[in-house]
């Protein structure tokens, strides 16, 4: 009885949050999410929030889960009323585009145009899609499509590998250095891509097989007049084949 009295005393309760490292997501959102996990008490007796019996490993857990751009999180006391959550957020390498056909038809001053009804989301270093991306993100990030048929695709990830993924990043890097200009990447399967370019040609590529490989071939093949790059920055070409090692198609 004493002890669940003196874990009641307001001096040991924590009714303080702060936010330590946050950017997009907002310490209001944090302060909320943590009070009110904290809410409640075990066996009716102890309170959840009390400083020494609070469930940082648990919170750590839920705030990981309902904010998805979090990637690391810490959680301390400053004193034994304030809690201080430190994050670092995911840094957005690319976008991934729902592949939706439907699209709207919108009246303006101008006439009638077509609006475009797919959705797009942000995608972290380690393949992870963690937030939607707001329209005016336009040509910033690279579009990504396919695999992902979550229709709240949040929390999932585009390829299981971010190994793999690291490596697509850095082979389109690569392409683009070639006076390329890729517009997309699409998934023609669960390890085949088709990197679509500028003027409609396509790349296909797989990643069961050395994308560092694969970029010497392209490199050696685009040496050649036949498929040199025009002034025009495009290909002459509808796709190059890359799957089969040293047989380039």
């Amino acid at each position: 009885g004493l002890f669940s009295y003196g874990a009641h005393r307001k001096e040991v309760r924590i009714n303080q949050v702060t936010l330590a490292g946050g950017l997009l997501v907002t310490e209001k959102e944090v302060q909320e999410e943590s009070l009110g996990f904290l809410k409640g008490s075990y066996f009716f007796l102890f309170p959840k929030n009390n400083a020494f019996l609070y469930p940082r490993n648990a919170l750590e857990k839920d705030l990981m889960e309902k904010f998805k751009r979090i990637e690391t999180i810490k959680i301390y006391l400053d004193g034994w009323d304030k809690m201080v959550v430190e994050i670092t957020e995911r840094k957005p390498v690319a976008i991934w585009c729902s592949d939706s056909t439907e699209n709207s038809l919108a009246t303006t001053t101008e006439g009638v145009i077509v609006v475009s009804s797919e959705r797009c989301y942000f995608i972290d270093l380690y393949s992870t899609i963690f937030a939607e991306a707001p329209d005016f993100s336009g040509d910033a990030y690279f579009k990504y499509y396919g695999l992902v048929e979550n229709p709240n695709p949040i929390g999932a990830k585009y390829i299981a590998s971010s190994t793999q993924f690291t490596e697509i990043n850095n082979f389109i890097e690569a392409v683009k250095k070639l006076s390329i200009k890729p517009l997309y990447l699409k998934a023609k399967g669960e390890d085949e891509f088709s990197l679509v370019l500028y003027g409609g040609g396509e790349i296909y590529f797989d990643v069961r097989k050395s994308l560092s490989l694969a970029f010497d071939n392209l490199q050696s093949l685009l040496k050649t007049p036949e498929v040199s790059i025009k002034k025009t920055g495009y290909l002459p070409v509808d796709y190059i084949d890359l799957r089969y090692g040293n047989k380039l198609f």
